[in-house]
């Protein structure tokens, strides 16, 4: 029965990241907009059943310790975010931690070598502004 209310849960989801934004961030480098974008997307993340730090922390650590784009190593993320958003009982923190997801996989398909750094921007000021805004 709990598996059944998370998938209604995911079903019922209906935020969508601003892919224009997400492509001016990661694909032009606009930094205005990474910070305006990634201080709306953190205040998201800390309203209601909050996503906590250390569940945001995980990916950025995992990005950070890449030196130098990877597409392998980029890949990875995906499962690992699967597995925070199963990992989540009962549907608590379920929605956050879909809305995070949902990020990293739009910002994920326009990210190449050329622009990997930006990517690593964008990810490090939502986990910054997250935790500014947040309380643990």
């Amino acid at each position: 029965m709990e598996i059944r209310k998370q998938i209604n849960v995911l079903e019922m989801d209906t935020f969508r990241p601003d892919e224009q934004k997400i492509k001016k961030i990661i694909i032009e480098g606009d930094f205005e907009i990474l910070n305006q974008y990634s201080k709306e997307l953190a205040k998201d993340l800390n309203e209601g059943e909050k996503m906590t730090t250390c569940q945001i922390r995980k990916i950025l650590d995992e990005i950070q310790k890449m030196r130098s784009f990877d597409k392998n190593k980029l890949q990875l993320i995906r499962p690992k975010l699967a597995y925070a958003v199963a990992k989540t009982k009962k549907g608590k923190r379920i929605g956050k931690i879909l809305h995070f997801q949902k990020v990293v996989e739009e910002a994920l398909k326009f990210t190449n070598k050329d622009n990997f750094e930006n990517f690593k921007y964008f990810i490090e000021a939502i986990v910054a502004y997250h935790r500014y805004f947040g309380e643990d």
